[in-house]
C-alpha cells in the first residue's frame, strides 16, 4: 500500500458508536501513535454538526469499489444521524491536498468475510510503519 500522508477521524463526543464497533478514545489514541510516526491526523467532532453531507459524501462515493466503506449500505437512517456519530469514520489520504480519500473505514472487507474495522485498521498501520513483519498488512 502506498503510504499515507493525511487522515481524517470523524467521531463525535456525544453519541455512542452502534453497530460497528469503535472506541472512540482508543481510536485517538491509536491515531496519535500514528501522528507521532510523520503521517498528518485530524481528529474532527461532528458531535453539534446539523448535516455533514460534504464528510459523507466524499467517504461513500470515493473510495475503489474494493474498498467501499459501508456507509453506502446503511439502509433505514439518515446519514446524518450516523455518520461520524453513530458510526465513526477514518478517511485516508495520499496527500493532504487530495480530493478524496483512497481509504474509508469501517468497510466491508471479502477476505476476511466481515467488516474492517477502524481501530483494527489503525493498529495494522501502526505495525505497518513501524515495519513489524508479523503484522496484519492494513489494506
Amino acid at each position: 500500500m502506498a503510504r499515507l500522508n493525511y487522515i481524517e477521524f470523524y467521531y463525535s463526543s456525544k453519541h455512542t458508536p452502534e453497530k460497528y464497533e469503535c472506541d472512540n478514545t482508543n481510536a485517538l489514541k491509536l491515531l496519535k501513535s500514528i501522528e507521532s510516526k510523520g503521517v498528518e491526523v485530524a481528529a474532527i467532532d461532528l458531535a453539534d454538526v446539523a448535516d455533514p453531507f460534504r464528510q459523507y459524501h466524499k467517504a461513500s462515493t470515493s473510495p475503489p469499489a474494493e474498498y467501499r466503506p459501508i456507509f453506502g449500505e446503511v439502509r433505514g437512517a439518515d446519514y446524518k444521524e450516523f455518520f461520524g456519530k453513530t458510526i465513526p469514520a477514518l478517511c485516508c489520504y495520499e496527500k493532504k491536498s487530495d480530493r478524496a480519500p483512497v481509504r474509508v473505514l469501517p468497510r466491508s472487507d471479502r477476505k476476511l468475510g466481515r467488516p474492517y474495522l477502524i481501530e483494527e485498521w489503525l493498529e495494522n498501520y501502526i505495525g505497518e510503519l513501524e515495519g513489524r513483519i508479523e503484522a496484519p498488512q492494513a489494506r
